[in-house]
Order: structure tokens, then sequence, then C-alpha cells
């Protein structure tokens, strides 16, 4: 047999992903003096989203029920556009919702800026500045010229005396408010008539008009602040909104709170990679340290799709489910490697020299990896797709699925959406293309083509059959007792919803000393009503103790509101040194359609899997074994569910990224013994019964299921204990339901699936043992 491959092969592949991942992590920039010039962007460069480096994201929405047309909100978003790039925010994503009249709003906290106020600059936003020059100082007065007539608008001061300084606006008014203005102080002057300022219909200033004002030139005074004259010419120059808004729902997240997250799950990441690869070093050898090489430059380019690294892509923003998406690509895209491992140890244990084992097992491991990434890519898709931007030409795609809803508010689950993308297809071309090089590479080193070094043990010897569907029974009763118990808990212990599916408000501060949460209650429903629910806790990003204050679904909270709690709380306790940490508020209705969807968006990813199944199995049965692997992943499903019930985890968008995750992992497993029920089929033809068939696919693929799901469940136990450690519920809640479900996922998909197929075999033929369907030519 003619060797495939050279050994500088290996040694130029590793190479090549060692430097790409240099550069990929630290970037290549040159320092010259003050002036720093990035030549590829590395990771420092990544653009983080709100839930890491604090923020806003928020829902507006027309006030007194207006019904905005889409010229208006159009106009509308220009507007806050303008308003967030006065408020030196450059890094903003917008949104609108035009058949539900909505606005959303997402804005990073200011850099450097440790005073900003999100509740200020929410406020700020939606605010209409609408503004009008009156004659006289009464709200009916002739209107001289409106806002849009001043070309530019700027905050300054004049001295009162030598220790007063009188703060105003100064104003530089277009050629037509040049005009109109010159006119109207030409025929006041000296009249005893004011000329009145009104914003929102509000009046702001009255000043009488001693001689005509020809130079296009005004100042609005009053008794104005610092900081009132700065908002006011920003709102000013950036005009005014068609129509008031009205902040429904938002939530603010702390900078430093996300910055202890984002080191927290890097931490996490860089312990789950060393993890992973002694874990393949020394179950699989010379193939598991090649995957290892593979699997990092995968990373690594998974970090530069989301950095910028390259040109033609633009940078994406980063959540910490989007870092959890990576980590958790980093156990499944062991998967390629560990199958073909698999596959070249059959190879060595049937007798088959090194290299003919290695054709055989790359040539037979490429089925399943494929039909594997496909799957997890169809979920991916479908997170893009419905909890993502609509201009996205993913959510066009599905539009025809859920044109009923606007957009999502979910970027972080988009965001995890994305990196599992990206690290499915690239394992595409690492854990296939490089990892195969690579290894026919250091195969032809002579020292190194010892078949111990490839995982061979003694040949001949064929792993155990073992009686899957022998035991159906037990697996049935045991899968229909947990069924029966989360039923069960879900009736005695009742479901918590989280605000993002009922509404309603959530707000976490920080405080030092000990406080009496009698106290809090107290002074809480002075502000906000009745019907509070009030906790502690600790935050180990911050190292403060915590309260958390919820409001009950139909309840929600305004800035207002927002910013009499805080006065209070500080006032009150003086001593404790109050600081809001986060805030997240949401409509009622606005959580009910995020539910509507988040469940139409599963059932669309339960179909497509389906179908796929029905099409890519067909020479076998593909019906019946497409709704077999349903079956098996609704019973997944119900256990990813009973782990929110049972733990007391309130059902969120980190439930339905679980799920969708969870179809996508399950089924990947299933896949896998499809084909090799498949390749049997042929292999044997009818000289099996299905039983056996079933049992010696099973069998065959049983190593792989495990040590998979094993990296996977590495990683995630990684995760678990790190948010822990670092109180990062909000990953935590998320980990711990998908590790359940990865547990299950094997569990059903061997020995549950296959059983309910050799079931319905059974029942069909009426002939145990002999029903299988007969191989099909392609």
């Amino acid at each position: 047999m003619k060797r495939k491959g050279k050994s500088w092969h290996f040694f130029a592949v590793a190479v090549l992903i060692l430097i790409f991942a240099w550069t990929a992590f630290f970037g290549v920039s040159y320092q010259y003096g003050d002036t720093a010039t990035t030549y590829i962007k590395g990771a420092q460069d990544i653009r983080f989203g709100i839930d890491i480096r604090g923020g806003v994201d928020v829902t507006f929405m027309p006030a007194n029920d207006l019904d905005a047309t889409p010229e208006q909100l159009e106009a509308a978003k220009s507007v806050i556009e303008q308003r967030l790039l006065a408020l030196n925010i450059t890094d903003s994503e917008i949104y609108l919702d035009e058949g539900n009249d909505r606005i959303i709003v997402r804005f990073p906290w200011k850099e450097g800026d440790t005073e900003f106020d999100p509740q200020a600059a929410i406020d700020e936003i939606g605010t209409t500045a609408h503004m009008v020059f009156r004659k006289g100082d009464t709200a009916d007065g002739e209107i001289i010229l409106e806002g849009s007539e001043v070309e530019s608008a700027s905050a300054g001061y004049q001295q009162v005396n030598s220790t007063t300084p009188e703060y105003l606006v100064q104003l530089t008014f277009s050629d037509e408010g040049k005009s109109a203005f010159a006119a109207a102080t030409t025929e006041l002057a000296g009249t005893g008539t004011p000329i009145s300022i009104w914003l929102d219909d509000e009046c702001i200033s009255v000043a009488n008009v001693e001689t005509a004002i020809t130079d296009g030139r005004a100042v609005i005074t009053g008794n104005f602040t610092q900081d009132e004259v700065v908002t006011l010419a920003r709102q000013i120059n950036s005009g005014a909104l068609p129509f008031a808004l009205s902040a429904e729902s938002y939530s603010t997240l702390s900078p430093v709170l996300g910055a202890g997250s984002l080191d927290a799950m890097v931490l996490a990441g860089v312990i789950a990679f060393v993890l992973i690869f002694l874990f393949m070093t020394l179950v699989y050898r010379l193939p598991g340290f090649i995957a290892s090489i593979a699997l990092l430059g995968q990373v690594a380019a998974t970090l530069a799709a989301v950095s910028g690294y390259f040109g033609v892509f633009n940078s994406f923003t980063l959540t910490l489910p989007g870092i959890a998406g990576i980590i958790l690509a980093i156990g499944m895209g062991v998967d390629a490697n560990v199958i073909t491992a698999e596959r070249i140890k059959e190879e060595l244990r049937a007798g088959k020299t090194l290299d003919g084992a290695l054709n055989a097992g790359f040539s037979r491991g490429l089925a399943p990896i494929v039909d594997g990434n496909i799957t997890v890519m169809i979920v991916a898709v479908i997170l893009m797709g419905s909890f993502g931007p609509t201009d996205s030409f993913l959510a066009k795609l599905l539009s025809p699925l859920f044109f009923a809803f606007g957009p999502s508010t979910a970027g972080t689950v988009y965001s995890f959406g994305y990196t599992l993308l990206v690290g499915v297809i690239l394992n595409f071309f690492f854990g296939i293309l490089c990892s195969r090089v690579m290894l026919r590479g250091i195969s032809r080193i002579k020292a190194l083509r010892d078949p111990w070094l490839y995982g061979a043990s003694k040949k001949n010897a064929e792993p155990r059959t073992w009686n899957f569907v022998g035991h159906r029974k037990i697996f049935f009763s045991i899968s229909g007792a947990l069924i029966a118990l989360v039923l069960v808990c879900s009736v005695v212990l009742g479901v918590d919803m989280d605000i993002q599916f009922k509404g309603g408000a959530i707000l976490t501060y920080g405080y030092e000393g000990t406080i009496d949460l009698n106290e809090v209650r107290s002074e809480a429903e002075n502000v906000l009503g009745s019907g509070l629910s009030i906790q502690t806790g600790s935050n180990a990003a911050t190292g403060d103790n915590t309260v958390i204050i919820t409001m009950p679904g139909a309840s929600n909270i305004s800035t207002e509101q927002l910013a009499q709690l805080d006065d209070a709380l500080a006032g009150a306790f003086a001593d404790n040194n109050f600081e809001q940490l986060t805030v997240r508020n949401v409509d009622k209705v606005i959580g009910n359609e995020f539910l509507q969807k988040s469940l139409v968006a599963v059932a669309a990813a339960v179909v497509l899997i389906l179908l796929y199944i029905m099409v890519r199995f067909r020479n076998i049965g593909g019906l019946p074994a497409g709704v077999m692997a349903v079956i098996a992943l609704l019973i997944d499903l119900c256990m990813v569910y009973g782990v929110f019930v049972i733990g007391r985890i309130p059902l969120n968008a980190n439930f339905i990224a679980a799920m969708l995750t969870i179809l996508g992992y399950s089924i990947n497993d299933t896949v896998v013994i499809y084909d090799r029920i498949r390749e049997n089929r042929t292999l044997y033809g009818n000289k099996l019964g299905f039983d056996e068939l079933v049992n010696t696919s099973i069998s065959q693929s049983l190593r792989r299921s495990l040590n998979t799901t094993i990296t996977t469940c590495l990683a995630l136990g990684v995760v678990c204990v790190v948010s822990i450690v670092f109180g990062l519920d909000s990953i935590y809640t998320f980990a711990v339901p998908l590790m359940a479900g990865m547990i299950s996922g094997v569990y059903t998909s061997l020995c549950i699936t296959t059983s309910l197929w050799a079931f319905w075999e059974h029942r069909k033929s009426r002939n145990p043992g002999k029903a299988a369907p007969r191989a099909k030519k392609a």
C-alpha cells in the first residue's frame, strides 16, 4: 500500500497552528512612543457584551399608546443613535420591531467612567426634547421657531460674581432660524413682551428682549446645574424624537461585576482545555495528542472570528454564554478525533497494518463526523436566527417561522449560538483535515510507528457485545420513573418562571457590613409598594454582600422609582455603602412573547432534526428511526426541565439555550449509532437479526459515546465549579442542566432510541429478531 503523507507535514501544520494561536491570542502590534499600531487583532481587541463590561439593555415603546409609523420609528432610531454618540457611546446596537412599535437598544458602560448613571442615560435617550421659542411666557404663545432650526448648541457659563457661575446653553441658529429670530426680536424689542423657551411643553427659560438680535445667536439661561446644561445641549444637537418614549423593559449591569465574570470564564476555559488535553493524550496516545493540537487551533480560530482577526469579518460581541459556547465547543470538538481514533483502534485490532488502519479509520469515521456536526449546526442556526437581529441572513432565512415575533432581546443567547456554530464549522477544518495531515505525517517517523502509540492492544480482541435491546424493559421503566418524578415535582414544587418570561423586576444591590432585612423591605415597599421578595447573598466578583429585591410579574419599575429607591437605601443605610449592581426590568407582554418565541424555536429544531434523519437514513427506514430519535430527545428535554424544577432554577433564556443545545448534542450521539447500523447492515446484510444488529452497533460505538461525553462533561464541570466559586449564578444555572442533559443524552442514545426502534420493528413484523429493514441500494 502506498503510504500517504510526509513527516514534515506534521511539523509544518503543528508550527502553523502554534503561530496562528499565538497571533490570535496576543495579536500583532507595534508601539512607537505613545502611538500604537495594530496589524493583527488579538483577544484583547474582542468586543465584550454588556454582561461582561457592564451596560444597558432597554426596550422602548411610544408613550401614551401611540401607534407609530415605520417612518417615525426610523426617525426615532436616528435620533437615539445621535444621542448615544453625544454620550461618547460608539459601540451600540439598535433594532426596530415595527410590528410591535418597539425600539431595542443595547449599549455598554462608558469606558473609564466609574460614575456613569445608566438610569439617567435611559431617561436622556427617551426624552422627546422638542424645543420651541414662543412669544410671551404662556404655552399658547405664537411659535417663533423650533429646535430643528438650531444649528448647534453648546454648554457654557457666565460669571455672575466672583464666586458664582451661571450655567447656560449657547445656541447658533440656521439661516431660517436666524431670520425668524431676528424678525421676532425686532418686533418685541422694548415692548416688555418676553420670549420663552419650551422643552417638551415645559417652560425652561424666559427672557426680556431689550434690542433686536440679528447675528443668529442666543443663550438659554435659568437655574441650571452644569450637568443639566450639558444634557440639554446634547438633546438639542441630536434633535427631537417624533414621539415620547417609555422604557418598558430594561436591564443594567455594573462593570465591576462583569469584569469578575470574564476572569472566571477565562480561567474555566484554560482549566477545561488542560484537562481535555490530558484525557485525550492518556486515552488515545498519539492521536489524542494530535487532537489537542488541532483543538488549540480551533479555539484560536474561534477567538479570531470574534475579535476581527480576519479583516474581511467585523468583530463580534462576545458575551458570557458566548464564552460558554466556546468551552462547550472545546468538548464537542474532540468528537471528530475520538471517532477517528476509535476507528483506527478497531482496524488495528482487526490485524491491519498501521497505514491500512489509518486510511480505513479516516474513511469510515468521516460519515458520522459530518452527520453529527450538521445536527449541531441546525441547533446553532436556530439559536442565531431566532434570537439575533432581524436584518441578519439567518433571521431572514427563518422569518417564515418567527414572522410574528420582533427582534429578541436575548443577545447573550445569540452570542452562544454564534460561537457554537463557528466552533462546529472550524471542527471540519481542524478536527478532520488538520488532524489527519498531522497524524499521517507523524506516522512517517520511524520511531513513532509502534501501533501501541495509536491505541493498539491485543489483535483480534473484539469488544464485548452488550445486550442493550434485551434490557429495554428496564431502560423504559427507568425513563418512565424519571419522567413521573419530574411531573410530580412540577405539581408539588411548582415551576419558577424568570422575569424574562413572566415580566417583573429584579434589583441587586451590594453592601458592606450587616443590615436588617425588615428595614430594607420597609424602605423598598415605601417606594415600590407591597408584595416584594427580599433575599441576601454574596458576590465573589465584587467581594460584596448582596441583597436582591424582586417585584411580581405584573409590576414594572420606572427609572424615577429606581432613582428614589437608590436614594432611600443610601439614606437609610449610610454606613453600609449600598451600590446598585444589576437591574432587570421586563414588561409582562414582552416576557410572554419571548416564551412563545422560545417554544417555537425548540419545536423548529426538533422538526428540522427529524427531517434530516429521515433523509439521511432513508435506506434503513428513516421515518421510524427519526421518530424514535425524537421521542428520546423529548425524554432528554424532560430531564433538563426536571433539573430546573427540582433545582428551583427559574426558567429563562438559559433554559431555552440548554434545551436547544441538548437537541444537537443528543442527536449527535444517536446519529453516530445510526451510522454504525447502516454500515453493519451493508456489511452483514440479513445475516444478523435486528436485535443483534443494534446491539453490535451500539457496543462498537460505546467507547466513543462515553469518552466524548466525558470530555464535554469535563469542560462543563469546570464551568460549574468556577461559577460556584465566583458566584456566577447565570452561568451555573446554564451549565448544570446542560451537563444533566448530556448525561441523559448519552443514556437515551445508547439505551432508549434503538430499543424503541427494535420494539417498533417487532410490533410491525410480529417476528422478533428478524424484522430489520432490508438495505436499499443508494
